[in-house]
C-alpha cells in the first residue's frame, strides 16, 4: 500500500504513473480514503520513538532484538590497527531465549473448555466434544509448531501476534482420462483451506492506539504483507477485479485531489509478489481485503465471524506497564544491555589474552623489520651489531576483566533464568522432592511469563471455539436419486485418547436427526445399541453421537489452569511413582502385581505397553511359607482379593493362571 506522499509527481503535483484501468464505485473510492487515511495512522506509530522502547521505534526495537537473537557478528574492520582485535559474541541471549522456550513447551498447552445449558447446568460430555474438536482441529492447522514458534517470538520480539481462520479456497486442476485428454474443473484447494494459523511479524500489524492493550477493542487492526503472486492466484483467482486489475510487482495507487487510480511498479515487490492487505474496523463492523490497491471485497463487507472478533490474538514475556501499551518487553530487549557489557568485556579478556601470548616487539637499529620475524622458526640475521629489541608491556589485567564478566552474566541470570532456576539439575539421578523443588523454582522464575502464555492461549480457545461451532457444525447439501437434497454432517476421529488408561480411537458423529429431548430408557436403549455399534466393553473405539443444533446452542467458555505452563513434568511424575512402590511393595495391603504394572513398568516407556511381558505365569512362594507364613497373609502379600484364590499344588501355593 503506498501514501500518497509516496507517490512519484511532476512539479505541479500531477502523479506521472501511467492511469490505471481500475475504476470503481464512488462507496469504493471512499472506502480506500478511509483505509488510507487509518494506514497512514498506524504507520506513523510504527516508526515513532516511544520511552518503552528506549526512545526506538517498533521497526527498530525489533530489528536490534533480533539481531541479537540470530548472533549478529558485525563485519571486521578494514583498519589494520583494528583489525586484529576479536569481534566475536556470546549467545547468551539466544541461548537464554532457547532454554525458556524448552522449558514452557515442554507440554503442548491446549485450552480448557467449559460447558454450559440455557438452564445454567454443566454439561460435561458437550465439553468433551468440544475439547476433541478443539485438538482435531489443532492437527489439522499444525498447532504444536505455531505454539512452539509463537513462545519463541515472544521472546524475541515486542509481541507474538497469531492471526487463526477458517478458509475454503478452491483451484482449477486438469483430469486425466483414460485416453491421455483432460479436462478442467475445480478442487478445494487443501494447502490452505481448513483450519490456518499464521504467525504475523510485529511490522506486518498497523493498529489505531498503541496505548490500548487488547487487540479486540483497537478502532481498526490492518494487515499489511507481501505473498507471491501464486499464492495470491489460489486465494483470489476467482475474483473478477483480482484478474483484470492485480499485476505481481504493480501497485495501484489512488490519488484522492483527483480521486484517479494510477499504477506504479513497486520495487520492493520485484516482478513476482503482490501485496495483501486485510483491514478490520470494529465499529463499522467491516472486513476489507485489498490487493495490490485493489479492493476485493463490498466495500461494506461485515466482518464474516459470528462473534465480530478481529481473528488475531496477541501475548509477550512482561508488560511495559499496568497493562496500557499494546506491545510487550521482550526477553532480548530486557538483557540486551547486558549482553553489549557481555560481549565488549569478553572481546577485551581476548585481545588481552592475544597481547600476553604475542606482545608487541620495540625493535631499535639502522634496519628495517616487519612482523615476519616473529613467525616461529624464523631465523633472522643482522647486519647492524647494534640493533636491539624490547618487548612492550600492555599491561591488560585479565583477572578484573573475566571477574567483570562474571558479575554482568550474574546479572543475566536475574533478569532471566540460569540453568538451575530453570528446572534443570547438574546432579546425575535426584528424588522426587529433589525434583520437584527443581520444578517449584521454575514456576515461580516461569510465573508471569507463564500467565502471559496462558492469556494467549485463551484467547485463541476463544477464537477456535467459535469457529468451530460456526463452520464444524454445519451441514452440506448432498443431492440424493431422485433430486431431493439432504444435509450431511462431517464425522471426525481423534486417535489415541486416553479412556480409563486404555487408548481408543474415538468417533464424533454429527447427526441433526438426533431427537432434542429424550427419556431415560430412550437414552439407555440408544446407549447399548451405540455400545453395540463400538464392538462391545473391551474395543478399542467409542462414538460420541452429537445432535449439532443443540450443540451450537451450548455456552462454552474457554480457561486455563495457573499451572497448564508448567505441569509436572515425566521426570517428577516417575520419580512419585517409584518412592510410591518402593513404600507400598511391603504392605500386607497391597496388591503387589498391580503395583509393579502400575507404578514400576508403566514409568517406563518401553515396557508400560507390554507389562505382561515382565510378569511370570507362576510365582514361586515357597520360601515365605517355610516361614510360617499363613495362606492368609499370603493372600494379602500377593494380592489376592474376592475373585482370586490361591492353588495348592503339591503343598506350594501358586497364582492362578
Amino acid at each position: 500500500m503506498i501514501l500518497e506522499q509516496e507517490i512519484t509527481r511532476d512539479k505541479r503535483g500531477i502523479p506521472t504513473a501511467k492511469v490505471s484501468q481500475y475504476k470503481p464505485s464512488k462507496k469504493v473510492k471512499e472506502r480506500i480514503a478511509q483505509i488510507l487515511t487509518d494506514f497512514a495512522h498506524g504507520y506513523k506509530l510504527m516508526k515513532k520513538p516511544w520511552p518503552e522502547f528506549n526512545d526506538l521505534s517498533l521497526i527498530e526495537r525489533q530489528n536490534l532484538s533480533q539481531k541479537s537473537f540470530n548472533g549478529y557478528v558485525p563485519p571486521k574492520s578494514s583498519d589494520p590497527d583494528e583489525n586484529w582485535k576479536a569481534n566475536v559474541i556470546r549467545p547468551i541471549v539466544r541461548n537464554r531465549i532457547i532454554s525458556i522456550a524448552a522449558h514452557v513447551t515442554g507440554a503442548l498447552i491446549y485450552p480448557q473448555i467449559f460447558a454450559q445449558n440455557d438452564r445454567d447446568d454443566e454439561d460435561k460430555d458437550a465439553a468433551s466434544v468440544m475439547r476433541d474438536l478443539m485438538e482435531w482441529a489443532g492437527e489439522e492447522s499444525n498447532y504444536p509448531k505455531t505454539f512452539l514458534y509463537a513462545v519463541i517470538a515472544a521472546l524475541v520480539n515486542p509481541a507474538s501476534i497469531i492471526y487463526t481462520e477458517y478458509a475454503e479456497h478452491y483451484r482449477t486442476v486438469k483430469e486425466v482420462d483414460e485416453g491421455g485428454t483432460w479436462k478442467e474443473k475445480p478442487m478445494l484447494d487443501e494447502e490452505y483451506s481448513g483450519f490456518q494459523d499464521t504467525l504475523v511479524p510485529c511490522d506486518e500489524l498497523f493498529i489505531g492506539d498503541i496505548y490500548e492493550h487488547d487487540i479486540q477493542r483497537q478502532p481498526f487492526v490492518i494487515w499489511r504483507k507481501a505473498i507471491d503472486y501464486s499464492q495470491a492466484v489460489a486465494k483470489y483467482g476467482d475474483n473478477t477485479d483480482f484478474v483484470k486489475y492485480v499485476h505481481a510487482g504493480v501497485q495501484v495507487m489512488f490519488d484522492s485531489a483527483s480521486e484517479t487510480f494510477y499504477e506504479q511498479e513497486d520495487s520492493k515487490l520485484t516482478n513476482r509478489l503482490v501485496e495483501e492487505v486485510i483491514y478490520w474496523n470494529r465499529t463499522a463492523d467491516l472486513q476489507i481485503v485489498m490487493v495490490n490497491g485493489v479492493m476485493l471485497t463490498d466495500p461494506d463487507q461485515p466482518n464474516p465471524r459470528k462473534d465480530k472478533r478481529v481473528p488475531l490474538l496477541k501475548f509477550g514475556y512482561e508488560l511495559f506497564d499496568e497493562g496500557k501499551f499494546f506491545y510487550y518487553r521482550s526477553l532480548a530487549q530486557k538483557t540486551q544491555k547486558d549482553e553489549e557489557v557481555v560481549n565488549e568485556l569478553y572481546r577485551d579478556v581476548i585481545n588481552a589474552s592475544k597481547m600476553k601470548i604475542k606482545p608487541p616487539v620495540a625493535f631499535f637499529g639502522a634496519e628495517a623489520f616487519n612482523a615476519s620475524i616473529t613467525t616461529p622458526g624464523t631465523v633472522t640475521t643482522f647486519e647492524d651489531p647494534n640493533v636491539k629489541f624490547q618487548k612492550i608491556d600492555a599491561g591488560q589485567d585479565m583477572n578484573a576483566g573475566l571477574a567483570a564478566l562474571q558479575k554482568v552474566e550474574a546479572s543475566i541470570s536475574e533478569s532471566s533464568q540460569d540453568v538451575l532456576q530453570s528446572g534443570q539439575s547438574n546432579q546425575g539421578s535426584q528424588t522426587a522432592f529433589e525434583i520437584s523443588r527443581l520444578e517449584q523454582n521454575a514456576r515461580i522464575m516461569l510465573g508471569l511469563f507463564a500467565k502471559m502464555i496462558g492469556f494467549g492461549v485463551r484467547d485463541y480457545g476463544m477464537l477456535r471455539v467459535s469457529d468451530i461451532i460456526q463452520f464444524l457444525t454445519v451441514g452440506e447439501v448432498q443431492e440424493l436419486t431422485g433430486g431431493d437434497t439432504k444435509l450431511k454432517y462431517k464425522s471426525f476421529l481423534i486417535p489415541e485418547k486416553n479412556v480409563g488408561g486404555k487408548k481408543k480411537t474415538r468417533k464424533i458423529e454429527l447427526n441433526a436427526e438426533l431427537p432434542t429431548e429424550i427419556s431415560d430408557e430412550e437414552r439407555l436403549e440408544m446407549g447399548y445399541g451405540i455400545l453395540d455399534e463400538e464392538g462391545g466393553m473391551d474395543s478399542d473405539k467409542e462414538i460420541y453421537k452429537v445432535n449439532p443444533a443443540l450443540f451450537r446452542e451450548l455456552k462454552f467458555k474457554v480457561t486455563i489452569r495457573p499451572d497448564i505452563v508448567t505441569p509436572p513434568s515425566d521426570a517428577l511424575k516417575k520419580a512419585l511413582n517409584i518412592e510410591l512402590y518402593d513404600r507400598a511393595i511391603m504392605s500386607p495391603y497391597a496388591d503387589q502385581e498391580q503395583l509393579y504394572r502400575d507404578l514400576l513398568l508403566g514409568s517406563y516407556d518401553g515396557a508400560r505397553d507390554n507389562t505382561d511381558k515382565y510378569v511370570k505365569e507362576e510365582q514361586m512362594m515357597q520360601p515365605m511359607q517355610s516361614q510360617g507364613q499363613s495362606p492368609e497373609v499370603l493372600n494379602k502379600l500377593f494380592g489376592v482379593g474376592k475373585n482370586k484364590t490361591l492353588n495348592m499344588a503339591a503343598g506350594q501355593p501358586q497364582l492362578p493362571r
